[in-house]
């Protein structure tokens, strides 16, 4: 089956619309977020979902929130603070490591619209859903790479555990992942053919 059949399409259209879908709610919550970022906000300000507006509270009550942080850059002006890290904040705090992660976003996005295009036959229903919400959320915090210098987090959980603050491209990214584990685990392996046959 050549890279133009139009089977494919319906589920080719899926990857790439849902990955335009999940990056473009990707870019727009944080810009909603950090919209709320002002000159006289505090170093961390939290603000729970469920008071939306209300002034920032220096001790959370335990549940879901809203975590805006930012820093002054050098000029004086309030930017969001961003993570140099990975997923969830792993693997680096310094500007070399947004780097890093940078190349490594690139060549995930470049890697999966590069696959997908050039499949064989399309994709099954989880894996092409799998692959667009992997696709849109590399593709939302490489953005915050490039344009912010690294990933502008806002969201926490902090109820029984306290997990490390995160953004809906990590949403996605997870998502993703755990459909693509679920695909291979359905996926029956294919009987590996006999020497000589």
């Amino acid at each position: 089956m050549t890279p133009s059949s139009p089977s494919r399409w319906p589920r080719l259209i899926l990857v790439y619309g849902l990955a335009v879908l999940a990056c473009a709610i990707d870019l727009v919550s944080k810009e909603l977020i950090f919209a709320r970022l002002s000159e006289g906000a505090e170093q961390r300000s939290w603000v729970t979902l469920l008071t939306l507006g209300a002034p920032g509270l220096t001790a959370p009550i335990p549940g879901f929130h809203l975590d805006i942080a930012f820093e002054r850059d050098a000029e004086g002006r309030v930017i969001p603070f961003v993570n140099h890290g990975a997923l969830f904040g792993m693997g680096g705090g310094q500007a070399w490591g947004n780097m890093f992660f940078a190349v490594i976003s690139l060549a995930a996005a470049v890697g999966i619209a590069g696959w997908v295009a050039w499949m064989r036959r399309a994709p099954d229903w989880i894996l092409a859903v799998a692959l667009g919400l992997i696709l849109g959320g590399t593709v939302g915090n490489l953005h915050d790479r490039v344009v912010h210098g690294g990933v502008r987090d806002f969201l926490h959980w902090n109820y029984l555990y306290d997990w490390p603050v995160f953004n809906m491209a990590d949403v996605f990214l997870v998502t993703g992942a755990g459909l693509l584990l679920l695909h291979v685990s359905l996926t029956p392996s294919e009987p590996i053919a006999e020497k000589g046959a």
